[in-house]
């Protein structure tokens, strides 16, 4: 099999040149100031690449990159940190295509080559006989460690010297040696700790790398790699939040010195990290809260293993591929940790719709019927609401729209006076459109979130249009007021608040059995209905926000809101009786 250079990547089958800008080229107009290159090459196969790379003289672009280097009179001396630089050079190279290629390799032939090495570095480190193992390895690999060495001279102006191209050899076969102890390591799971043996000469120089990105702290790559890959407010705030907790634990080291033991030792503590951290236990670090939590004589519930993979852990691996991306650490230090009570990340989580006789039970609730006060919901009483906490779960129910996206509609959001009236979700803002004109910002989690889903006859029929008239008569530029921006700087409206009240009070009165089911079940019995209904898959999924499946997602267009309106508007649900609802 060909090797695939580690700057020749596919995207959707189609290979791109991608490759860190060293930040002395950085200045070049082709690069734009940016810390990566990345271009299409337009081609399917990897011999098409390498030829298109060639044509476009690409790797010409990074040329001028040298090593350091001491010039005397015009030629280049030698120095011992000129020969490191080279032996961790070899030795990065080695390790990143020594990683690929066991991803590669068949088990048989991996497991035969860890044993090859296990029995080489043995010899290299048994004090009888270590000096053989290393003259029969330096005489088997001299013809590629002299033209590995003769390259690396000719770049530095000083391949007359023949001295000069020996000790880059004998450099460049400590990092192989080196190699060798690496593949040991990673055949038996341990965290690497080999580095190139002129890493660690006795010239004084430091083991630090000199590249500027190695020494950022986790919140410093957080930050560039959010810049580089963004991925909208919600995600981002995310990454803040961990890329906080993350660098306080390891006492803001710098990414070089990060390696999987503290990743794993960090991922750990999360799977004791108390729910709601940081509203329940202000100020306190991660050890400081699972202590106190600990402590307490009823403990709070921890995080589950699904959030430590999805909320916290995948964002250290994302940005710590960033860095790999950048050569400022040869190998993530997420890799090959195991998240352990984590379902499988397969996109097919058991969904739990409510029953009808739950759905009864829920909007007979005093919310709904009547409650004592507006601090008093839960008690019966003659007061009754005319916001969220009333026409919230009714628009989940019959459009299953999500939480957030509902938290941040518009009152011109819902279009009432269209021949079928009908919700346009997380619309972008238009300026040339009267109905646009407001204040505050929407985001989308997909272009298939940004959807018309059209208003179920029964939401009608119970008065939502009423409710969108009244807060349009009050001046509203929202549809529900009382959701406000949160503190933490997120230009998202946030419902999180109201999703926990309903899911820990109010769901539990209305059924015992398990799994429970949560708010999000409105959305998918709503998704349920619509399947028993026979409405095709594709309108479901448009009416969702989901991503349409193979090649329906390249080939079908948008159904407009007569059709959707048409395949939706005889869904009803047996059993339901929500007519104490119509007489507000």
């Amino acid at each position: 099999m060909a090797r695939v250079p580690a700057h020749l990547i596919t995207r959707n089958g189609v290979y791109n040149y991608r490759r860190r800008v060293p930040a002395d080229l950085r200045s070049n107009p082709v690069f734009k100031g940016r810390d990566v290159f990345q271009a299409s090459l337009g081609v399917r196969t990897l011999k098409e690449a390498r030829r298109v790379v060639q044509e476009l003289r690409l790797d010409e672009l990074f040329e001028s990159r040298h090593a350091p280097v001491t010039d005397v009179e015009g030629c280049t001396v030698l120095t011992p940190s000129l020969l490191t630089h080279l032996a961790r050079e070899q030795y990065e190279r080695g390790l990143e295509s020594l990683h690929r290629e066991r991803m590669e390799e068949t088990n048989e032939h991996r497991e035969r080559l860890d044993e090859l090495a296990a029995q080489e570095l043995g010899a290299l480190n048994d004090p009888v006989w270590s000096s053989d193992a290393r003259a029969r390895l330096r005489r088997d690999a001299d013809p590629y460690l002299q033209s590995r060495a003769e390259i690396a001279a000719k770049k530095l102006g000083i391949d007359h010297d023949a001295v000069a191209v020996r000790k880059i050899a004998d450099a460049l076969f400590e990092a192989e040696v080196s190699l060798t102890g690496a593949r040991v390591e990673l055949a038996s799971g341990r965290v690497l700790t080999t580095t190139p043996a002129y890493a660690s000469s006795p010239s004084g120089t430091s083991n630090a790398p000199t590249q500027r990105e190695a020494h950022w702290t986790f919140k410093r790559l957080a930050e560039a790699t959010m810049r580089q890959h963004p991925k909208g407010e919600s995600w981002e705030h995310k990454v803040k939040v961990v890329a906080a907790l993350f660098d306080e634990y390891v006492g803001s080291a710098p990414i070089y010195k990060i390696d999987r033991r503290m990743v794993r030792n960090f991922v750990n503590d999360l799977h004791h990290m108390p729910d709601r951290m940081t509203m329940r236990f202000p100020k306190m670090t991660l050890k400081e809260a699972i202590a106190a939590n600990e402590a307490r004589e009823k403990p709070y519930g921890t995080i589950s293993p699904n959030t430590v993979r999805d909320g916290y852990f995948s964002i250290l691996r994302w940005a710590f591929g960033h860095a790999v991306e950048l050569e400022a650490i040869p190998l993530n230090p997420c890799t090959a940790t195991k998240i352990r009570g984590a379902t499988k990340g397969d996109g097919r989580r058991t969904r739990n719709p409510f029953k009808v006789d739950e759905l009864n039970a829920f909007f007979r609730l005093p919310m709904f019927t009547g409650c004592l006060s507006e601090d008093r919901p839960n008690t019966p009483g003659n007061y009754t609401f005319d916001n969220h906490r009333r026409w919230a779960p009714l628009v989940m129910l019959f459009t299953g729209a999500r939480p957030s996206e509902i938290a941040q509609l518009a009152v011109s959001d819902i279009k009432g006076d269209a021949k079928h009236p009908y919700i346009s979700i997380l619309t972008e803002y238009d300026p040339s459109d009267p109905d646009d004109e407001r204040d505050f910002v929407v985001s989308h989690k997909t272009e298939n979130a940004r959807r018309d889903i059209p208003l179920h006859p029964e939401l009608i029929s119970l008065g939502f249009l009423r409710y969108v008239a009244d807060r349009r008569r009050s001046g509203d530029v929202r549809l529900f007021p009382e959701w406000k921006l949160p503190a933490a700087g997120r230009k998202l409206y946030s419902s999180a608040s109201w999703i926990r009240n309903t899911n820990e009070r109010l769901i539990p009165k209305i059924t015992n059995r398990h799994p429970r089911p949560t708010l999000y079940s409105f959305r998918h019995t709503w998704k349920t209905q619509m399947a028993l209904h026979q409405v095709p898959a594709q309108y479901q999924n448009q009416i969702l926000g989901h991503a349409q499946q193979g090649m329906d997602d390249h080939y079908l267009g948008r159904m407009d809101i007569e059709h959707t309106y048409a395949a939706i508007k005889n869904i009803s649900f047996s059993g339901l009786d929500l007519d104490h609802l119509k007489s507000y």
